[in-house]
């Protein structure tokens, strides 16, 4: 970072020491507004950006709401208020469909049997051969700021895989009060590293639960059974020392996503399978 500069193009003489400020511990919603002021970001961007001949439906759609390039966005006191219902709604639908998997797609479930959700139907682009998955779509991007192929892509060692739970393996939503442990089989398949990390359902981001970082992964060198596989649990209180623990917020839920970098071809062909997310009764 200390010798990192942005510049003009051929103003390099002019290019001064860059400022990193520490972050860290500092509370960050890097989504998209949530309220009315999100038109008010649609507008600056729509006037902006070069007008591509494929966003010609949307900005149709916004032109509608008065959201033109070239033109000043400046709708009354009702229309702002209306706006503003409009947009915590839409998040909120949004939300919904995150946790319900689209009955369009075969493949969202990662294992018939569990509650792992795959966030991508087949590709990144979230298009069949015949349509757009806008539900899926819709439900990525209520989270998520950007995707690349290499998120989908099935491939032996390549890219990454992330298994999305927000039900216990009785089809509970997970929560905060509650004690969990989810149990992960030996010889986990990913060739660079895997980690278990839980999220806040409402912002998406890493859940502020007290902890350093809100994850576990392989160069945290997690504690191992015996037998090669690892236990985690999840709760509001640590279930003892030398225990690989996450912690949870009470009256808040949340919801954990299990990466593979680099999967093998073990979590491809099923004969290595994730276990779900169960209830789990502490011992005081």
């Amino acid at each position: 970072m200390e010798q990192t500069r942005i510049y003009p193009l051929g103003k390099q003489e002019t290019a001064k020491a860059m400022q990193f400020p520490d972050a860290s511990g500092v509370p960050a919603d890097l989504l998209y507004p949530k309220d009315g002021t999100a038109y008010d970001m649609l507008w600056r961007f729509i006037d902006h950006e070069y007008v591509n001949p494929a966003d010609m439906e949307m900005r149709g759609m916004a032109a509608a709401l008065g959201i033109v390039q070239g033109q000043p966005f400046a709708p009354d006191a009702k229309a702002c208020a209306l706006l503003d219902k409009a947009a915590r709604t839409a998040t909120r639908i949004g939300h919904i469909g995150v946790y319900t998997p689209s009955p369009l797609l075969k493949d969202q479930m990662w294992y018939p049997d569990r509650q792992y959700i795959n966030a991508f139907p087949g590709n990144a682009t979230f298009t069949s051969p015949t349509f757009n998955y806008l539900d899926a779509r819709t439900a990525f991007f209520t989270y998520a700021y950007s995707t690349s192929p290499a998120m989908a892509l099935s491939m032996d060692n390549i890219g990454a895989k992330y298994l999305v739970a927000y039900r216990d393996v009785d089809g509970d939503f997970l929560s905060g009060d509650k004690d969990y442990k989810l149990h992960v089989p030996k010889d986990v398949p990913a060739a660079i590293f895997w980690s278990v990390t839980v999220y806040d359902p409402i912002t998406g981001s890493g859940l502020d639960n007290g902890q350093p970082f809100p994850s576990i992964n392989t160069m945290d060198k997690p504690v191992q059974n015996a037998d090669g596989s690892f236990d985690f649990y999840f709760g509001p209180k640590s279930p003892g020392e030398g225990k690989n623990w996450l912690a949870t917020l009470p009256g808040k839920g949340w919801f954990t996503i299990f990466r593979l970098y680099g999967p093998k071809q073990a979590f491809f062909d099923q004969t290595w399978k994730l276990e779900d997310v169960a209830k789990f009764k502490r011992v005081e």
